[in-house]
């Protein structure tokens, strides 16, 4: 999974048409959205913000574990595990997502699609 992918309906400037879109975050930063009919994307470089955005999601962890193990400490215990081994996965693929977007390397398009979130 690159980062977290939602869905929105805007209007694609390459179709002309209001569609469904995939807006693929890397943490709590839009990277890239794409519109699901034509393929047409838009990459933003977020680099900068990102590394910010990951610097305060690291510096905050401890305590939002610590948060969640007393408010779930058996749920918290038996995800550990695979939190453990899956977590640094995730983060390198939302750097790959940050850094792709940024180079324009994506394989699509930069375009222009555009709306509002519904």
């Amino acid at each position: 999974m690159m980062g977290t992918v939602e869905h929105a309906t805007l209007t694609c400037h390459r179709c002309g048409r209001e569609t469904r879109h995939e807006l693929a975050y890397a943490g709590r930063l839009l990277v890239v959205t794409t519109c699901t009919r034509c393929g047409n994307g838009i990459g933003r470089d977020v680099r900068r913000r990102y590394l910010a955005d990951l610097r305060q999601r690291v510096a905050s962890k401890p305590g939002r574990m610590l948060r969640r193990f007393r408010r779930h400490p058996v749920g918290f215990t038996t995800s550990l595990p695979r939190t453990t081994v899956l977590k640094p996965w995730e983060l390198v693929e939302e750097m790959r997502l940050v850094w792709s977007a940024a180079a324009g390397t994506r394989g699509r398009e930069t375009g222009g699609c555009r709306g509002d979130r519904h």
